[in-house]
């Protein structure tokens, strides 16, 4: 009869007992087989120790595969490179996920550091130089609080976390004096603005995907300010109310395209001079039992980081000229209608074939429908040329929106060969708030370039009066009417009609599809 190895599982035992306490005070978050470990640890101790009391070889053997696994899986929960992040030298974000899921039932006290605008700052850098300051700001974050874990969560944000309570508004006070002096890289200085969220375990967010998504929304919310603030955002449960509601328009904006039933308004433009309606603009609606009608400023965005966007302007493009092929459309004597285009979509290369293969299957006028694209789809200069030149050739127009929102300048609105330029209605109502020359001598540049002008967010009598003076060719705003569905639109042109119009333009129920 075999003797049993007495040494070999004198010597196993205690180092599985060694293995089990490192696994449990390790450095670096562990993989997700944590449980799996814990198993294979208990039984790996209980196989041992069977083992020894039944002098089983067999037991012994399987003893030691177990230790063998239960090595593979700490080295590997071990592993910097699975949990690092490179250029800042401290853990990443699967490594946060981690740990908030192996810690979900113990409160939590963090701060979350963004950079302000990180896309552009990085853009203006350059990747290299950006990459290097990052690594600065991991190094400075580690000597500057070295008791607490942080990660770097990509786009610039950096989290400091703690298990237990830590001065946040020292962190925070820290972190924005910091922030207020350069990063030297080697000759160079870079200068990054920085804007702090705090949060505690009191918000009761559902998963980790919830803090992040709240975070976002925090810093979302400093990157849209006017004046950076110093103070930093509290991401308490109106934030977690934000998500929820952003989820669900969220699966509204997914249920609506997926049943064809993005809805189009319109919102007349009449010209300055005569107050006639001459055109209208199309604007994309989203309607759920819940949240009723849902504005395009929370889903238009949604739609563009999803993708989604695409789908929701070929339902809105191929409504329209639905609706503008009907014959009692035709006989209102409709000179034109704009289309949004957002910036994603001038970046597909099939654009102009889908658009124009619409236009034709409902034998719409190209020249009836102006295709309105705002400052940023001017970026990608040399597609988006490509796009209107093969449109322009089968007759669409083009129109510049929000001008005076954003950055363009008369020399890059003078590469695309636009027909109209939209004035943004902040613009228009910041003279009409505080006057001076900056609206009139726009529009006067504009005209004597050849364009024509339409002011947005007109609201008064005495702002469309003041608009005509200044030669301002077309107004459109809710002192004309606010955005109203098809049909409504209907009634509201022949209501606005001649009375020849009128009695030319058949009372037929509106054939198109459902919208």
């Amino acid at each position: 009869m075999m003797e049993y190895p007495y040494e070999i599982a004198a010597m196993i035992l205690p180092v599985q007992v060694l293995l089990a306490g490192f696994y449990f005070h390790r450095k670096y978050p562990p993989l997700r087989q944590s449980r799996i470990f814990a198993s294979v640890i208990a039984a790996n101790l209980c196989l041992t120790l069977a083992g020894v009391l039944l002098h089983s070889v067999v037991l012994h053997v399987f003893s030691y595969l177990f230790l063998l696994v239960s090595i593979g899986l700490y080295f590997g929960a071990q592993n910097p490179e699975r949990f690092m992040e490179q250029r800042t030298g401290i853990f990443n974000r699967q490594a946060f996920e981690r740990v908030m899921r192996e810690n979900k039932s113990r409160r939590f006290w963090l701060v979350s550091c963004c950079i302000h605008s990180y896309g552009e700052v990085r853009e203006l850098y350059g990747a290299a130089q950006m990459d290097r300051c990052l690594g600065l700001i991991g190094v400075w974050l580690q000597q500057t609080f070295p008791k607490e874990p942080m990660f770097y969560l990509r786009n610039g944000r950096f989290v400091i976390l703690s298990f237990s309570p830590f001065d946040q508004a020292g962190v925070v006070a820290a972190v924005y004096r910091r922030f207020q002096e350069s990063w030297q890289i080697d000759a160079a200085e870079m200068f990054v603005g920085i804007g702090c969220a705090v949060m505690d375990s009191s918000v009761c967010a559902e998963s980790v995907d919830d803090i992040f998504d709240a975070l976002e929304i925090a810093h979302r919310q400093q990157d849209q300010a006017v004046v950076p603030s110093q103070t930093p955002i509290r991401v308490d449960g109106q934030y977690f109310d934000g998500l929820r509601h952003e989820r669900a328009v969220k699966r509204a904006l997914k249920r609506a395209i997926a049943k064809d039933d993005v809805r189009v308004f319109f919102q007349p433009i009449v010209d300055a001079h005569t107050q006639k309606i001459v055109g209208a603009e199309a604007l994309a609606r989203i309607y759920d039992e819940k949240l009723g009608y849902i504005a395009p400023s929370e889903f238009i965005p949604l739609a563009e980081k999803t993708g989604s966007i695409t789908e929701l302007g070929m339902q809105v493009f191929r409504k329209v000229c639905a609706f503008m092929s009907e014959p009692r459309i035709r006989m209102l004597q409709l000179d034109w209608v704009n289309i949004n285009l957002s910036p994603i979509q001038c970046m597909n290369p099939h654009l102009a074939e889908d658009f124009i293969s619409i236009q034709q299957k409902y034998q719409v006028p190209a020249h009836k429908l102006h295709l309105e694209i705002t400052e940023e789809s001017i970026i990608n200069l040399n597609t988006l040329q490509n796009q209107i030149a093969r449109m322009r050739e089968a007759g669409f127009s083009f129109v510049l929106d929000d001008y005076g929102s954003g950055y363009s300048n008369l020399m890059m609105v003078r590469q695309i060969p636009f027909i109209n330029i939209k004035l943004d209605m902040g613009f228009v109502r910041a003279h009409f708030s505080q006057p001076n020359t900056l609206l009139p001598d726009t529009i006067r540049a504009f005209l004597k370039l050849g364009f024509s002008i339409t002011a947005e967010g007109v609201e008064s009598e005495a702002m469309a009066l003041a608009l005509d003076r200044m030669d301002t060719t077309y107004l459109q705003g809710f002192h004309y009417a606010r955005p109203m569905p098809m049909e409504d639109f209907y009634q509201y042109m022949r209501s606005h009609a001649g009375q020849e119009t009128r009695e030319e333009v058949p009372d037929c129920d509106l054939a198109v599809e459902s919208v």
